[in-house]
Formats: C-alpha cells, sequence, structure tokens
C-alpha cells in the first residue's frame, strides 16, 4: 500500500477538483474531509495493532472494497443532505471517489508477500485483487525485526513515499487547473 503521504496527495487531488463548488465557508471542512476520507480504509491497522501488535493483521481486506466505500458515501450523502449541506450529491459522489482512490492506489502497489492486493469485491468475493503492473512501492508499517517504528522511518519507506510524491504530483498540479476551469465554467454559467 502507498503510504499516508500518497493518500493524503490524492485526497488533495479531490479538493481541488471540487472546491470551486463549495461554498468558500465549507472549504476547510472539505479539505480535511478529503484528505481524512482518502486514508480511511487504512484505520483497519489499529485493531491489528491493538489486539496483536500486527497492522497488517486485518489490513486490506473489507475496509478496502467497493462496497464499503459505496456504503460510506451512501451514509455521508443522507448526512449532508439531513444536515443542508450543499451540494449534498457531490458530498456523497466525492466520498466515493476518495474512497475508491485508496483503493486503486493500493492496487497499484508491489507487494512481495501474499496475498497481494486489496479485497476489493468483499463481500461477494474473498479474493485479493492487484493490478499487473505496480508503480508504488509497499510502504511498511511494521517489521518484527525493526519494530513499528523503526520500520515506519524506514530508508525503504523514505524512498517510497519520495516516489509517491514524483508520481502524484503531476495529478495535483492537473487537479488545480482543472478544478480552476471547472470554476471558470460554474461562474460562467451563472
Amino acid at each position: 500500500m502507498p503510504s499516508p503521504v500518497g493518500h493524503t496527495l490524492a485526497g488533495l487531488c479531490g479538493f481541488l477538483l471540487g472546491r470551486e463548488r463549495i461554498p468558500p465557508q465549507q472549504r476547510r471542512w472539505w479539505l480535511a474531509s478529503c484528505v481524512a476520507i482518502a486514508n480511511l480504509p487504512d484505520l483497519d491497522i489499529l485493531p491489528g495493532l491493538m489486539l496483536y501488535g500486527d497492522p497488517s493483521e486485518f489490513h486490506r481486506d473489507a475496509t478496502h472494497s467497493i462496497f464499503v466505500g459505496m456504503a460510506i458515501a451512501g451514509s455521508v450523502w443522507a448526512i449532508a443532505k439531513s444536515r443542508g449541506l450543499k451540494p449534498h450529491r457531490l458530498w456523497g459522489v466525492y466520498t466515493g471517489g476518495l474512497y475508491l482512490s485508496h483503493i486503486l492506489l493500493d492496487m497499484l502497489v508491489a507487494d512481495p508477500f501474499p496475498p497481494t492486493g486489496v479485497q476489493a469485491f468483499w463481500p461477494f468475493s474473498f479474493d485479493y485483487f492487484a493490478f499487473p503492473i505496480a508503480i508504488f512501492a509497499r510502504f511498511d508499517y511494521f517489521d518484527p525485526a525493526l519494530g513499528m517504528l523503526d520500520a515506519i522511518l524506514s530508508w525503504h519507506n523514505f524512498f517510497g513515499v519520495l516516489r509517491e510524491i514524483l508520481i502524484l504530483t503531476p495529478a495535483l498540479v492537473g487537479s488545480y487547473y482543472l478544478g480552476q476551469k471547472i470554476g471558470y465554467h460554474l461562474r460562467k454559467s451563472r
């Protein structure tokens, strides 16, 4: 899986694409939400860490599925609608897109340890799926020989994060300009 930095960059892309459709007073909340949702599937490391001392125990399972992403998107849509957040449909669509971005990025990881990939189609399939090409390095949260902190701060992870930044920065720049263009067309149509 990519690091939280890679998933945060994907969340920033989502923010930049939709920021012109969000009222200015809601943009900080929108930014924080985009980053949180893009990282949300990785909360599955916490139960494994707390129960077994191994963050990978439950990682890449049900929380990394399209089904869970759509359920969360539907919940966000309903909450946004009930609270009068405008545009509530956009909140739901973007939540789904950001959650799915996490799954997509995780499917593009070079993972040397089976099972490779994520349970993208859980609960309909318990198989793991990954793309045949890998563009991201695996981010290691835990290595029994090193411990968690030393594994996170390893050179392997450092260079993996640099790679994510190099790969995702063009997407970030593209999202900024596309978001500007969307905003221009929205202002022009008013």
